[in-house]
């Protein structure tokens, strides 16, 4: 059986360790104690919990529980106290917020410049601090990261913000989210490598090898994918899996696609229930990139969209708590069954 989660105030999990057992107010009221899958548990802390702190997620071995729960409405439900030694881990959580996150259509801003924004995050495009070097079939060393990381994560410390950028590293377009403090909290590395004139990304770079992943330390959960992972629904969805509520998409397209990449971003936002976020280089001549930046809200409405340099907006957890709970936000997904068909295939 699958993993199960259970989010619970620290101090009322405190104090039920001396006795060996954990009793949830509902283990009275209703009768169970609500647990939650892994797909699960970010929605709930979203619909229940939005203005609470000093919450843990309790990791539970459902091996170690005295009966199995039971699936009801679709969430697993144990009819009995939780004992303390099926708990495998206790996780702190970050407190939820809303989140306002400003797309900047530029390269390597100055520190200055991203501490004036009004925003909690700034997320800058496609390899921001590289001149766009697939535009050549030929690899040049000066392509190579050679410091750029390193000044991006000096760049949030000297600017107090959440920065999303990203650099060239062992061969593999990555992009980086830095903490205010400069510590690296998420990577990831773009998977879908176009190899045609002007993007001739094959030659420069190698496809990643891991899945996105969420990071919660904002407050709000989010994902990134890299421009033409976008065109692949795998992604989108495997962050959807996890409880993603926004996507964050750096890209470099072409001027003249924006009216094709729109629609496809709207889907993807649609189809996982989550904000979606997208900001392009600025204006190139060769190859023509250029384009809005654009947010698309979990429903698939796009929300604001701009050619300027700078574009800002607050994202809602009640916006992720509505989108899911309406069609097609609530269907559930058959993780299993798509993975054992996929494995099929090789």
């Amino acid at each position: 059986m699958s993993k199960l989660f259970h989010i619970v105030a620290r101090s009322d999990w405190e104090a039920s360790l001396p006795s060996g057992s954990y009793s949830a107010a509902s283990l009275t009221s209703e009768g169970f104690i609500h647990f939650s899958y892994a797909h699960q548990w970010r929605l709930t802390l979203q619909r229940y919990y939005r203005n609470h702190s000093d919450l843990v997620l309790l990791h539970i071995d459902p091996a170690a529980l005295p009966q199995e729960p039971r699936v009801e409405n679709g969430f697993p439900h144990l009819y009995a106290p939780l004992p303390v030694a099926a708990v495998t881990q206790v996780q702190s959580l970050t407190p939820l917020r809303d989140l306002t996150v400003a797309l900047h259509r530029g390269i390597a801003p100055s520190a200055e410049s991203l501490r004036e924004v009004a925003a909690d995050l700034v997320v800058l495009p496609e390899l921001p601090w590289h001149r766009w070097c697939p535009a050549q079939p030929e690899r040049d060393p000066q392509d190579e990261d050679l410091g750029r990381a390193e000044d991006q994560a000096e760049h949030a410390r000297q600017s107090g913000k959440w920065l999303l950028g990203g650099s060239l590293l062992g061969r593999r377009n990555t992009a980086l989210l830095y903490s205010p403090q400069g510590e690296l909290k998420l990577r990831y590395e773009k998977m879908h490598l176009p190899q045609e004139p002007g993007f001739w990304e094959a030659n420069h770079y190698d496809p990643g090898q891991q899945g996105p992943r969420v990071c919660d330390d904002l407050g709000f959960p989010l994902g990134v994918q890299l421009c033409s992972d976008i065109q692949r629904p795998f992604g989108a969805m495997f962050l959807r899996a996890q409880g993603a509520a926004a996507i964050l998409l750096p890209r470099a397209t072409e001027r003249g696609t924006y009216k094709t990449w729109l629609p496809v971003m709207q889907a993807m936002a649609r189809l996982s229930g989550c904000y979606l976020l997208s900001v392009n280089r600025p204006d190139l001549d060769e190859p023509p990139i250029g384009g809005p930046s654009v947010v698309i809200g979990p429903d698939g409405e796009v929300l604001a969209e701009s050619s300027e340099p700078w574009l800002s907006y607050t994202l809602k957890h009640e916006a992720i708590v509505k989108a899911r709970a309406e069609y097609p936000g609530y269907l559930d997904v058959p993780h299993s069954l798509y993975a054992q068909a996929w494995s099929g295939l090789g």
